[in-house]
């Protein structure tokens, strides 16, 4: 089960996928789409209140597992994390190590960020857009790094063409997946783009990736990995976060050349609003362009679209912010210096309105879609430079259900039949690198509530945003963010089951699975910075030992080194109470009662 079983209640199921498929999806949408359907909407930047809303835990809060009513599983691609082009990773030996064994994450999202739309993976070089990336980072070496890690998701070049004066091209695209997947006795042509590059036949670039370098290295040689045997990756995104290119505002956060640059920023912005090259319906055209010629090369693969944010006046890059386009300034949300001023006011609803035409284009033939989500609120009380903890905290429970429920509504109403085959992957989320972190266990316990949802809606992949900063040091030692998906693979194997939980107190998050062993994982996620949980657990449709395992990390519970302790637990069984201390996340492993 995964993503898509959100829309499949809305059409006949029962008579597509039979009675027992169709009763698998009411457990899972009884479980989350009747709660995503039952949520107040996302109020307005004027409704919103300045500061947080406090909040605690009082009494004794009740938590229910229902260990025979599945949701999802955490699928072998879920846990990932987006790769630092600027990093120097690759050539940390102990990198597999530390991300695989030591955090659980088993994808990478390459190259990263705004990365993507002005990288150039044949020459390793990027026109405009980004600055250089370290030249270690090649493709070649990180292919390498997927033999002793996982697989990637990777992000191809939709806003640049190989010289830097055009947007991006199908036939570039094709010769990666030729690359990555193909066999060197292929003789398919890619064929020229529209700048005359010939990009060969897929033989032609699966014979480099299986070669030795040359004595006279002759711009391949970082290509030449002696790897025969294709890297199987399967999702590939066409570019990152095109919705930013200027089309809405005029304002480019995001590399795309299809319209030319000039040096005069009023002129510049003047020339990109509202451009139709830049809109969403040349972009949806671009990705069934992308995904022809891509699926020429490896029919296996699945190419997905860029989407937006599908919420009203929910623009991905604001948060608690909006922008003067006179003077730049940056405001809060909500307060009298902002009204009419600032990317909101571009177009309040521009991510509905990019999202539904691109799949009134793309939607009946793509694959899956991509989502980036961020929580960005600050606090007034340090004139909005300080994360809010607590709104953050609250964001998975909070923002979530509103935003699949929202792109569940597009996909029936744009995607036709294909809607039930799409699957979600989020391949960025985290906290805007413009807030200050007061308090290092929130982002913790933020990603790891995070990681938990949207595995629990089905979501195929879920990024991190950042390989560094909050996930890793820049001296690659475990940074807070690391655990969170530590936390998750403590209380999950891959594909093991996730299963239906319940809370009586929205400050103690609650999720749970039943592993492949009988034993089940309950993780306890208490967001209260004071007061301390006394939970009361109940567990249904399983017998479960008395004795178990428990692992925390909160800010009386740091880890060591690389791993979060585990220590014994005893009086546990099927009722028990437990003590989950403030801002801690923990985790329970019960085996199965013999």
């Amino acid at each position: 089960m995964r993503f898509t079983t959100l829309f499949r209640l809305r059409s006949s199921a029962a008579s597509v996928l039979g009675p027992i498929a169709f009763a698998l999806i009411l457990i899972l949408v009884n479980g989350s789409l009747a709660q995503l359907q039952n949520q107040r909407p996302e109020p307005t930047p004027q409704a919103m209140p300045a500061a947080s809303v406090t909040q605690e835990i009082k009494g004794t809060v009740k938590v229910t597992v229902q260990a025979d009513k599945p949701k999802a599983f955490l699928a072998p691609r879920a846990l990932g994390v987006s790769w630092d082009m600027g990093g120097n990773d690759i050539a940390q030996p102990l990198l597999p190590q530390i991300l695989m064994a030591g955090a659980g994450v088993t994808t990478l999202r390459y190259p990263g960020s705004s990365f993507a739309d002005s990288y150039h993976w044949s020459t390793n070089k990027t026109t405009g857009g980004q600055g250089p990336a370290n030249p270690d980072n090649d493709f070649g070496r990180f292919a390498k790094l997927l033999d002793q890690f996982g697989t990637a998701i990777v992000a191809v070049n939709y806003g640049s063409n190989l010289d830097g004066n055009g947007g991006g091209t199908p036939e570039e695209a094709a010769a990666w997946v030729a690359y990555a997947m193909g066999e060197p006795a292929n003789t398919k042509p890619i064929g020229k783009d529209a700048s005359a590059h010939d990009w060969q036949t897929v033989g032609y670039w699966a014979s480099i990736r299986a070669s030795r370098p040359l004595t006279t290295d002759d711009g391949l040689n970082f290509l030449r990995i002696a790897h025969p045997n294709p890297i199987l990756i399967k999702y590939w995104e066409v570019g990152n976060e095109v919705y930013r290119n200027g089309y809405y505002d005029g304002i480019e956060a995001e590399h795309d050349a299809r319209v030319p640059y000039v040096k005069d920023p009023k002129e510049n912005e003047k020339q990109r609003k509202k451009n139709p090259a830049l809109s969403p319906q040349a972009y949806g055209n671009a990705v069934l362009e992308f995904a022809k010629a891509m699926k020429a090369v490896d029919s296996r693969i699945r190419v997905g679209a860029s989407l937006d944010i599908p919420i009203e006046g929910d623009w991905n890059a604001s948060g608690d912010w909006v922008q003067d386009p006179i003077t730049k300034k940056w405001v809060q949300k909500g307060t009298a210096e902002a009204a009419g001023l600032g990317v909101t006011q571009k177009s309040f609803d521009a991510g509905i309105d990019w999202d539904k035409n691109v799949l009134k284009i793309a939607g009946k033939d793509i694959d899956f879609v991509s989502l980036h989500w961020y929580a960005a609120d600050t606090t007034e009380a340090s004139h909005f430079k300080d994360l809010d903890n607590a709104k953050t905290l609250m964001k998975p429970e909070d923002e979530l259900p509103n935003i699949l429920s929202a792109l569940v509504d597009l996909l029936r109403k744009f995607a036709g039949q294909n809607a039930q085959n799409i699957q979600l992957l989020v391949t960025e989320f985290g906290v805007r690198p413009w807030a200050n972190i007061t308090d290092e266990v929130v982002p913790t316990l933020f990603a790891t509530d995070a990681y938990a949802t949207l595995v629990e809606d089905g979501v195929a992949n879920i990024d991190w945003a950042s390989l560094h900063k909050t996930f890793l040091s820049d001296e690659d030692k475990p940074g807070p963010v690391y655990f969170a998906t530590q936390l998750m693979r403590r209380m999950a194997d891959l594909n093991d089951t996730i299963v239906t939980t319940g809370s009586s107190n929205p400050l103690l998050a609650a999720h749970a699975a039943v592993r492949n062993d009988g034993s089940v994982g309950i993780m306890l996620i208490n967001k209260d910075p004071k007061n301390d949980a006394v939970v009361k657990i109940t567990v249904g449709g399983a017998k479960l030992a008395d004795t178990g395992t428990r692992y925390d990390y909160g800010k009386s519970n740091r880890a060591s080194q690389y791993a979060i302790p585990g220590v014994a637990a005893a009086n546990l069984g099927n009722n028990f109470t437990v003590t989950v201390p403030s801002y801690t996340a923990a985790v329970l492993v019960i085996p199965k009662a013999k």
